[in-house]
Parts: structure tokens; C-alpha cells; sequence
């Protein structure tokens, strides 16, 4: 009686740990931590439908065959009880080991021999499933099952906020058309940038990108088209920077590139290289395959000195209102304020 109880104090510390976390590594490496208190096991397994994510925290001694097993039979176990067969090929793995077992390594040949799958189930909806592995035979009994169902209850309300956290969270900063930044997070991020970049000496980087001749692609293949284009320049864009930089719509067929600690050389050979790989690429609209081209305009701090991040912008759109005004497809540098800046239609 004293152990069962000495387990739920256990287990109703495992639960607040898991609620209190604010990620999903938190969740794992929370239970991963709390969880060897209550079960004796080999692998603690996660896996999220979403994106299709499996991590696993596991004994240090595991070798391959045993985690190759475990993938394989979490997987199984998820197509069984999602209703669709999923690649275990296309799944995504992470793995952190750590010393679970301080007295005892694991055979390097060892498979598992008894594992606990529950479905994580928030609303009647299966959003993963978690796992308990052990290289033992007949290694969980029907307390263990009763606790880890509780524990992947909390752990299933727990991601789910997550995911739904998340998916507000993208409303607010992404655009919902073409998956990038929208304008209000382009906005916070230069601010943030600019501060930096005064505070720290360090270059900054805004790239002014615009569409050749958007307003010709709707009139002639209609806005539906035009937001094929949008979306397949917002990729190129997504695909040709750093994981750090970020890249918005700015607003209708223009976007902006914020490039953190990238000096002004860096920053042209970026711009040029996408100004070429857009320039190569065949957009398809409807039954038609056509090129396009698009043009660029740079500001740089310290380079050009601005002393804000609205004269940042304003740098990057005078350059280029420069390169649409000398042919388009080209990249040009702000050179400095001159007597007339109009923009060029």
C-alpha cells in the first residue's frame, strides 16, 4: 500500500511537470526525466502526427536494433489506430539518450521484447501516440497501463494546446496566401533587427523585392494565376536565404528580405543569385509556361548610416524604385537621396 501510494505522489508530479511545459522537447525530456520512477523501461517514445515527428528518449546503452524496432512498431501501431498507412521511411526522427539504467548495458544485438502503446486522443481526434519500450519480456503490468494512461491524457490536452497555441500564433505573423511573414511581422522584426544592430555594431541587411510586371500576370491570366506566382516567388525566396533571416510580404507583389549580420557584399550576391534563379525558372499559368523577372533593392547598416529602421525601408525602396526605373531585373544599392524620388510604375 505504501508503494502504491509512494507511486501516485510520483505520478501526480509527472502530470504537473508535463502541464507546466511550454514546447514540445519540454513534454519529452519532462516525462523522459520524471517517468524512470515509475516504470522500468528502455525507450519512452513520442510520436506526433503533425509533421510526423518521433522522438525517443532512451537508455544510453540502446543500440540500433533495438531503436530501429521501436520506430517500427510505434509507427505500426499509429497507422493501425490513425486508419492510414504511414511510410516509416518519411518519419522524422530525434533521439536523446541519456543513463536510465546506471548498473546495467543493454545487449548490443538487443530488439524490445515488451512495449506499452497508448493513443494520445484529445476530443476524439489522434494526434500521436506515445510508447514505453523495454528489452525485458513481460516487463509492464496493468498499473503500469493505468498510470501511462493517465499520463498520456495530460500529455495529449498538453500538446494539444500547443498545436492550437501554434496555429493562432501563425495567424498573427504569417501570411495566409503565400506562408511567409506578413507586414506586422516584418514590421516587429526590423525593429528588432535595427535596435540590434545600433546596440551591437553589427551589419543589417533589408532586401526590397518586387515582381516585373505583376499587374500584366492577373490582367492576362487572371488573380488566381497571379496568386500561383505569389506563392511560387515567396518559395524561391523561403529556399534561397538563411534559417535566421526572414522574408514577409511586404504588400501586394512585394517582399522583403532581413538579413541579421549579413554585410553589404553578402547581401547583392544573395539577391543576384535569387534574381537568377527566378529569372531561370517557368512558371506555369494554366495551359501556359512563362519567365519572369523580379527586382531588388538594398539598404545596409552601418553602410548607408541610417538612424532608423524607417529610413532602413525607405534606403531599400528608394533602391528600388532605382532598379525598376533602369529596365527592372536587376539589383541595385541604395547611393544616396536625390533631389526627385518617385516611384516608377
Amino acid at each position: 500500500m505504501r508503494l502504491i501510494f509512494k507511486n501516485l505522489n510520483i505520478l501526480r508530479s509527472t502530470i504537473n511537470a508535463i502541464s507546466m511545459t511550454s514546447d514540445t522537447k519540454e513534454i519529452i525530456e519532462s516525462a523522459g526525466t520524471n517517468l524512470p520512477n515509475l516504470f522500468d523501461f528502455s525507450s519512452f517514445g513520442v510520436f506526433w502526427k503533425e509533421g510526423l515527428l518521433l522522438y525517443l528518449y532512451q537508455e544510453e546503452s540502446c543500440p540500433p536494433s533495438f531503436t530501429q524496432s521501436v520506430v517500427e512498431n510505434m509507427v505500426k501501431v499509429f497507422s493501425v489506430l490513425g486508419g492510414e498507412p504511414i511510410d516509416v521511411n518519411r518519419v522524422a526522427l530525434q533521439v536523446e539518450k541519456r543513463k536510465l539504467k546506471p548498473d546495467q548495458m543493454m545487449n548490443p544485438r538487443a530488439t524490445s521484447k515488451s512495449h506499452l502503446t497508448l493513443p494520445l486522443a484529445v476530443e476524439g481526434e489522434i494526434i500521436g501516440c506515445i510508447s514505453l519500450d523495454s528489452d525485458q519480456p513481460n516487463a509492464f503490468d496493468a498499473q503500469d497501463l493505468q498510470f501511462f494512461s493517465v499520463i498520456g491524457y495530460q500529455m495529449a490536452a498538453t500538446l494539444k494546446h500547443f498545436q492550437r497555441f501554434s496555429s493562432i500564433k501563425d495567424m498573427a505573423i504569417y501570411d495566409t496566401l503565400t506562408n511567409v511573414h506578413n507586414r506586422r511581422h516584418f514590421d516587429e522584426r526590423i525593429g528588432v533587427e535595427t535596435q540590434k544592430s545600433f546596440l551591437s555594431d553589427t551589419p543589417l541587411s533589408l532586401v526590397m523585392v518586387d515582381i516585373d510586371y505583376f499587374k500584366k500576370v492577373n490582367d492576362t491570366f487572371g488573380h488566381t494565376e497571379g496568386d500561383k506566382v505569389l506563392c511560387k516567388i515567396a518559395s524561391l525566396l523561403k529556399n534561397s536565404v538563411r534559417k535566421d533571416d526572414t522574408v514577409a510580404r511586404y504588400g501586394g507583389e512585394e517582399f522583403a528580405l532581413i538579413l541579421p549580420g549579413a554585410k553589404l557584399e553578402v547581401t547583392s550576391m544573395i539577391a543576384e543569385r535569387i534574381r537568377r534563379l527566378v529569372e531561370t525558372t517557368l512558371f506555369e499559368l494554366g495551359q501556359t509556361q512563362i519567365h519572369l523577372t523580379v527586382s531588388f533593392g538594398i539598404s545596409n547598416l552601418p553602410s548607408h548610416r541610417a538612424r532608423s529602421k524607417e529610413e532602413l525601408i525607405k534606403m531599400a525602396d528608394l533602391a528600388l524604385y532605382q532598379a525598376k526605373g533602369e529596365g527592372r531585373n536587376r539589383v541595385c544599392i541604395f547611393t544616396g537621396y536625390s533631389a526627385e524620388s518617385s516611384r516608377t510604375p
